[in-house]
């Protein structure tokens, strides 16, 4: 036996979905509205409006079999005029009809409390052609017939709550379609965006504007745009800066090669040696940065003992490194991540330090942790503080590793820190040098007054 299929298929699109919940709702709301209204007020005053009436009907006939027949007719007229009512003795020739509106179910059940009988009403038709709705009213002698035009009746809740419901439907729809396009544009741009990014190109900026949600996540779309494009840039460069670096020694070891064919000498030995040693020492630079990407983990370390352990590496470099003891901090980060951006720091700073002693230093700001590492050398132009942080760009400007450097240090501390959402920055140090500073987020800072451990 299969089971009965549902025959509305939810909208695919977000903006489908969107739109039909925004309906919906709307529309559920409606009829609870006209729930409670029809519940809380209609009914009670329908009530209200039909016990009045039936008190002044059963009056009516009472005053009419009061009243002697030749004083009926001022009666009559009188009962017309003021009240719409027409008061006439049985027999006439009336029908019964469908009871749609409640108000006639209201008046019977006034009618019947009131006269202590059960009283039906009664659909009679006038000379003029108009109907006329009547019920038997009890007396003290014979019944009274009592009756009242049906213009006297000329509500129409049907139609009412028809013309409710289809204006509100409309409205609804209308409403949820414009909301919902207004809420998924951005979000159909920013899917179109992505596809560009899937193909490795960088999409137009999007328009930071409408809803805050929204213009935030343009804000952050436009920002990572830019960091997949210096991404992108910098895979470009270090790629050609690896075969650039690569190349260069292997055209001198294949020429030291060949001239130590022909005549072995000692010297072109060292040299291929020293050639093989910047090569691996470039590959190894380049796993370190694959290895401190690829970890994933953060750990609680004390910053002391991780300063303490980068002074220790770099003891025996010639370079007297100094490290300032400052208040107990905890973190929680990257160790490897951390660490490599330090490293390379102290490094740079021995090379270009002069000779001079290096130090290393940290402060707890308000809402961040910032370590930094001083040398004395001969600082960084203004205008080049931002371009060092670009594979292989070198101040100096010779090829050389021992004198130019690889070129890759600052490179890789500017995407880790990125990667963990870092920052570091290079500044002037009074009195000569560079200052180099990470700075962390306090939220991976715990409490400085907090004992270590």
């Amino acid at each position: 036996m299969m089971a009965a299929r549902w025959p509305f298929r939810a909208p695919r699109s977000l903006f489908g979905r969107t739109a039909a919940v925004i309906a919906l709702v709307s529309l559920a709301f409606q009829v609870f509205m006209l729930a409670v209204i029809g519940y809380l007020a209609l009914i009670p005053l329908g009530r209200d409006a039909t016990g009045d009436f039936a008190a002044l009907m059963l009056d009516a006939a009472q005053s009419w079999h009061a009243t002697p027949p030749a004083e009926r007719a001022p009666l009559q007229e009188r009962l017309g005029r003021r009240h719409r009512l027409q008061v006439q003795e049985p027999p006439a020739q009336v029908s019964d009809f469908p009871r749609l509106l409640p108000y006639f179910h209201f008046l019977e059940a006034a009618l019947s409390a009131r006269s202590g009988q059960a009283i039906a009403l009664r659909r009679a038709h006038g000379a003029d052609g108009e109907s006329w709705y009547c019920a038997d009213l009890p007396t003290a002698g014979a019944p009274v017939r009592v009756g009242f035009p049906a213009s006297r009746v000329a509500v129409q809740p049907s139609l009412a709550l028809l013309i409710i419901l289809a204006v509100g439907a409309v409205v609804a729809l209308i409403t949820s379609a414009w909301l919902a396009h207004w809420l998924t544009t951005p979000l159909r741009r920013l899917a179109a965006a992505t596809q560009h990014i899937g193909q490795g190109r960088r999409p137009a900026a999007l328009a930071e504007t409408g809803p805050t949600e929204l213009a935030t996540l343009a804000r952050q779309f436009n920002r990572m745009g830019e960091q997949v494009e210096e991404l992108l840039a910098n895979r470009t460069t270090l790629l050609a800066g690896i075969s650039h670096d690569l190349r260069s020694p292997l055209a001198r070891i294949r020429l030291a090669l060949g001239m130590l064919s022909e005549k072995p000498e000692r010297d072109l030995l060292e040299r291929v040696m020293r050639d093989v040693d910047g090569m691996n020492d470039l590959i190894a630079r380049c796993l370190e940065v694959s290895r401190d990407f690829a970890e994933k983990d953060s750990t609680d370390l004390n910053l002391c003992d991780l300063l303490a352990a980068i002074v220790g590496e770099h003891a025996g470099a010639g370079t007297e490194i100094r490290g300032h003891k400052g208040p107990d901090c905890r973190l929680r980060v990257r160790p490897l991540a951390l660490r490599r951006i330090l490293s390379n720091l102290v490094d740079n700073a021995a090379r270009y330090g002069a000779g001079q002693p290096v130090d290393i230093e940290y402060r707890i700001a308000g809402d961040a942790v910032e370590i930094c590492v001083l040398d004395r050398g001969p600082g960084i132009p203004e205008d080049e503080r931002e371009a060092v942080f670009r594979p292989f760009h070198r101040l100096e400007p010779s090829r050389s590793s021992r004198t130019g450097g690889s070129g890759l240090g600052l490179a890789i501390v500017r995407q880790i820190a990125v990667t963990n959402g870092w920052s570091v920055t290079l500044n002037p140090r009074p009195g000569g040098g560079t200052c180099a500073c990470v700075r962390i987020p306090a939220e991976e800072a715990a409490d400085p007054r907090a004992p270590p451990g």
